[in-house]
């Protein structure tokens, strides 16, 4: 049924799951490579840089999980009453992409500080975010009550 206008509702919030594993699956690929190329591999670190990095890295992925969740925040409290679903849906495809964008920002720092220093540290950053990261899966729930569908809308988009 190409003309139904409920299937661009489902489309429309389906490619938030497909953005999502994307990202997901490319940050964990990317530090299995690294751990799998780095594995049994000694390289003298030079201490200075790695004692940097292991105040940065930890600081910088807490501050980006919490910023992650307030921005989610912000552009959820930014959408108006009387908004269309699509404009509901879109608003918060965007709020998750920059939700998701600080933390793998934050989870690509960790991996290349771990391939630079070879710091375990930093690999349990990396999964510390990539729990955060987890938890902020696109929902239906989410998306109806953070973005108060309500009503008809409510209905057209189940």
């Amino acid at each position: 049924m190409p003309n139904d206008p409920n299937m661009n509702v489902r489309e429309n919030f389906r490619i938030n799951y497909i953005i999502y594993f994307s990202l997901l699956g490319g940050m964990i690929t990317f530090f299995v490579l690294a751990f799998l190329i780095l594995a049994g591999k000694d390289q003298p670190v030079d201490e200075n840089v790695l004692r940097i990095l292991s105040l940065l890295v930890p600081t910088f992925a807490v501050v980006e999980i919490f910023l992650s969740r307030f921005m989610y925040s912000k552009f959820s409290g930014q959408i108006s009453a009387n908004a269309t679903l699509d404009e509901k849906i879109n608003k918060y495809k965007t709020a998750k992409i920059i939700s998701w964008a600080l933390l793998e920002g934050a989870a690509l720092f960790s991996i290349v500080a771990f391939i630079i220093t070879r710091g375990y540290l930093f690999s349990i950053v990396f999964l510390i975010i990539i729990g955060a990261f987890v938890l902020s899966k696109p929902s239906q729930d989410e998306f109806l009550n953070d973005f108060n569908v309500e009503g008809a809308d409510r209905n057209e988009f189940l």
